[in-house]
């Protein structure tokens, strides 16, 4: 295995320390005067799940792990599992939702996600930025409420609710961040 110094340990980097497996998550580098650089990291244990933060000097190394991304397409997700399937080799497999996280009320049936693998088994999966959504149910928008950025409540096709602009209507298509899960715009 490769190793890695602490300005490699970039967002999504998975590495190996003390004998358990990691991802990180978020990224923070800083530079003490004429000391050498910290980098804090957020991690996350991909065998717990448990999320910590961490530093590291210049001079500290980990090891770097075997990863493998793959296509897969979002099937449907069922009481502790989400389920998937290889856009290549049609192979369904599922994925705890612990391991899921959050990210499974973004997805719409039919979805291309790519799953992280390490040693073969998936672990995680990295959604895209920005989904599309349907609006299912929204009130309808009262005439001259519009001097502010005025927001009102809609539901989803998933059933996610966001707020949304006030000339938003049921049967439009909107794009939702998905660290936020706030509206960006018309889709």
């Amino acid at each position: 295995m490769a190793v890695l110094s602490n300005t490699d340990l970039r967002r999504g980097v998975v590495f190996q320390d003390g004998g358990e497996i990691f991802v990180v998550l978020n990224y923070a580098s800083s530079v003490r005067g004429r000391g050498s650089s910290i980098v804090k990291l957020k991690i996350r244990n991909l065998k717990t799940g448990n999320v910590l933060e961490k530093s590291y000097r210049a001079n500290e190394k980990v090891e770097s792990v075997d990863t493998q991304r793959t296509n897969v397409q979002y099937l449907y997700s069922e009481g502790e599992s989400a389920n998937f399937m290889n856009s290549e080799t049609f192979e369904q497999f599922s994925i705890p939702m612990e391991e899921v996280g959050e990210s499974v009320k973004y997805l719409n049936e039919g979805e291309k996600v790519i799953v992280l693998l390490v040693e073969g088994k998936p672990v995680s999966i990295e959604i895209p930025k920005k989904v599309e959504m349907e609006i299912k149910y929204t009130e309808p928008a009262v005439k001259g409420n519009t001097a502010t950025n005025a927001m009102k409540k809609a539901k989803l096709q998933n059933g996610l609710e966001v707020d949304v602009p006030l000339f938003s209507k049921v049967g439009d298509r909107i794009k939702i961040n998905t660290d936020t899960g706030e509206y960006v715009s018309r889709a």
